[in-house]
């Protein structure tokens, strides 16, 4: 058996040695972390933390955590929106009834993935809805979003269609009246995802001339007229362009709208999964804290030498 001084210094040399790799690690989201039954799906209540107006009455704002991140959630008897998590892989059922299921074959990673809903109307509508403001916390307070660990820095997710969306843009219904892009693809269409994010201080993320910083992905497209894209894969969508943000907040638009004024007809869902953030300077030890721990090993190596010679 290894002297007890050289197991305590070979005890502090781990913990030197964490802390060091802690400091340049991505942590992945992958929804792992909760439980689900097989084909099955989460969506609230969670904890709820306040009751907020929504447009159809009070709900119960909650949340559920994964990975460190914090996912809103927002229900009321028969409704919900914000995030959900399920494992549903449903490719052929259309409408409300498969509004859980991601569209592709399988989760990006493991089983579990998440699922978003909700959207603020771009335009004004006959409901009284004003035009969507990103910098109005008001109105991104309404959306999805998520949370981050403090000091945490966002750089990607991986992002795709769910069903109930996708296969009303492939074959239109009742709410849209048509596919995206048309029968024919004469239309130009689009239906996408942007994210806005809002730093520590509740501050909206801004470029240089004031206008808040949003990052597009186009989960459907047309605008080129050449046939409508729908994404049917888990892609890549990079939010560094949202470095500072603490959280992250999700809008759904698209060109399709209903015909009587009512604003936005598409079904305002997408999937996620595999959310990465690194861990930010402030989260783990500075070098010269790393410095002293390592120069703490040395001292307290070397004072258990001395007095197991003494």
């Amino acid at each position: 058996m290894r002297p007890r001084h050289l197991r305590l210094l070979s005890s502090l040399t781990a913990v030197v040695l964490a802390l060091g790799s802690a400091r340049a690690g991505v942590v992945t989201v992958d929804f792992e972390d909760l439980s689900l039954d097989f084909n099955s799906a989460k969506s609230g209540p969670f904890d709820p933390t306040a009751e907020v107006e929504g447009q159809w009455g009070p709900l119960d704002q909650g949340i559920f955590s994964s990975g460190g991140i914090d996912f809103v959630n927002r229900v009321m008897p028969g409704y919900w929106e914000g995030f959900a998590y399920s494992n549903q892989v449903d490719m052929e059922t259309e409408g409300f009834t498969n509004q859980f299921s991601v569209y592709n074959v399988a989760a990006h990673s493991g089983s579990n993935f998440g699922v978003a809903f909700g959207y603020h109307d771009l335009r004004a509508t006959n409901t009284g809805n004003e035009p969507f403001n990103p910098l109005d916390i008001a109105h991104l307070e309404g959306l999805s979003y998520f949370t981050l660990p403090e000091n945490a820095i966002i750089q990607g997710m991986y992002i795709t269609n769910a069903t109930y969306a996708a296969l009303s843009m492939l074959r239109g219904d009742s709410f849209t009246g048509r596919p995206l892009g048309g029968e024919n693809g004469e239309f130009p269409d689009w239906f996408k995802v942007t994210a806005y994010g809002t730093d520590a201080s509740g501050n909206v993320l801004t470029d240089a001339m004031g206008a808040a910083i949003g990052v597009d992905f186009y989960l459907g497209d047309n605008r080129d007229l050449t046939g409508a894209v729908i994404v049917d894969s888990w892609k890549y969508m990079d939010l560094s362009a949202l470095a500072g943000a603490e959280r992250l907040y999700f809008n759904v638009s698209g060109t399709l709208e209903t015909a009587d004024g009512y604003g936005f007809a598409s079904p305002a869902y997408f999937a996620v999964d595999d959310i990465t953030y690194a861990l930010g300077a402030a989260a783990v030890p500075e070098p010269a804290s790393l410095a002293m721990a390592g120069t703490a090993v040395l001292v307290v190596g070397l004072a258990a030498r001395r007095r197991a010679r003494a």
